[in-house]
């Protein structure tokens, strides 16, 4: 709740300025749980749960959101305070290694002088299916899934069924545990689905043209960098913004911006994608954003977001890209979504509507996959559960 000097700067830089050493405030690189508690004292009373009164700072370390996306912290949970003690530390571990003990320029000091390894066994990793997007992958007219298995950095497609259900999955890739935030649609204007993606280590964006057919690791053609620096870029969604049957990217920058990227609908290297707008701000409190298409029956696509307190909200597109009034007002559409991660959406069931699939898990563990039907009137219907061990 305090600290908000240097937490702000962290917040706003890139990656690659996250992990210079030039920007280290001491030569700390671990602690002990002893001594992580004790920061968790000062900054937030002990409570690994607690969200700051600006809505800015979660959990027992006060981390902003852009600093737990930026140091990997979306792989346990949305935000800091809904990850657990262990995961808020393994965090804290990163960004000290990183950063040094003056992210917390109050509460660090204790860091300083405490090396031990707070987990000295290998704690816990990732588990489940993350990253996950939806396009028609097959060819068949049906969106599918793809997402990747945490545990084996494994890249699957789960082809859709049409009637809200998935098939038996196909593995398409491996390797996957070095990419992120997946998003899918045909950015190259050939009728076919795509995959695009962010390498971690170095923050290129890459597009992986899909083949039209699921056929194994053949799924996916060879890969083209179509941008630079996304590594500080979040929440990756396409959507087509204007209605030009082209789709367009949306993402969050560690500001809090949300910005457009005009699709030109061909593959281009480093021009696959347009000028970017700034279409909203104060994002930066949103996460897990999830186009599902039309909600409300208006023929416009709609954009959904879950924010700090788990209420789900609706955004939706006017039909042109106008800057800050390319979205409208907001609705409500939904609350206890803290509860779910992995949204991701698209008509499942080929009824005109768009409908909502979601992980239900608590951090650190794999839970059940559920449908959220859209019915045509901006919500949604009765949940079905769709799989387990998500």
């Amino acid at each position: 709740m305090r600290n908000r000097t240097l937490k702000a700067a962290v917040a706003t830089a890139s990656l690659s300025l996250l992990l210079s050493p030039l920007l280290a405030g001491g030569s700390a690189q671990a602690a002990s749980v002893a001594t992580w508690d004790k920061v968790a004292q000062c900054e937030a009373t002990g409570n690994w749960q607690i969200i700051d009164s600006t809505g800015t700072y979660f959990g027992g370390l006060q981390i902003s959101l852009p600093t737990w996306n930026a140091f990997g912290g979306k792989q346990y949970a949305s935000y800091p305070h809904r990850a657990t003690k262990q995961q808020q530390i393994l965090i804290g571990e990163k960004i000290l290694a990183g950063q040094g003990w003056r992210a917390w320029p109050n509460c660090g000091a204790v860091l300083a002088n405490d090396h031990a390894d707070p987990y000295p066994t290998d704690p816990p990793g990732p588990v489940g299916m993350v990253h996950l997007t939806a396009a028609d992958f097959t060819g068949n007219g049906k969106p599918d899934l793809v997402g990747v298995e945490s545990a084996t950095g494994k890249l699957w497609l789960y082809p859709g069924n049409g009637a809200g259900g998935l098939g038996t999955r196909i593995q398409i890739g491996s390797g996957w545990g070095a990419m992120s935030k997946l998003s899918a649609a045909d950015f190259t204007g050939d009728g076919k689905a795509d995959l695009l993606a962010v390498e971690n280590s170095t923050g290129a964006f890459y597009v992986y043209p899909g083949a039209g057919a699921a056929s194994g690791t053949s799924t996916l053609g060879a890969r083209t960098q179509i941008g630079s620096g996304w590594g500080s870029m979040r929440d990756l969604t396409a959507v087509d913004v204007n209605k030009d049957a082209k789709p367009d990217l949306l993402a969050i920058d560690g500001n809090g911006a949300l910005w457009s990227y005009q699709g030109t609908g061909s593959l281009a290297g480093m021009n696959t994608l347009g000028a970017r707008t700034q279409i909203g701000s104060g994002w930066g409190g949103m996460t897990e954003l999830a186009v599902p298409g039309d909600l409300n029956a208006d023929g416009k696509a709609d954009l959904l977001a879950v924010d700090a307190a788990g209420a789900l909200w609706k955004y939706p597109t006017t039909g042109s890209l106008a800057g800050m009034n390319t979205l409208g007002a907001r609705t409500q559409v939904g609350s206890n979504w803290d509860s779910m991660r992995q949204l991701v959406g698209a008509d499942f069931n080929a009824d005109g509507k768009g409908d909502l699939d979601a992980v239900e898990a608590p951090s650190g563990e794999t839970g059940d996959f559920f449908f959220y039907p859209g019915n045509g009137s901006g919500g949604f219907g009765n949940r079905v559960d769709i799989g387990s061990g998500w």
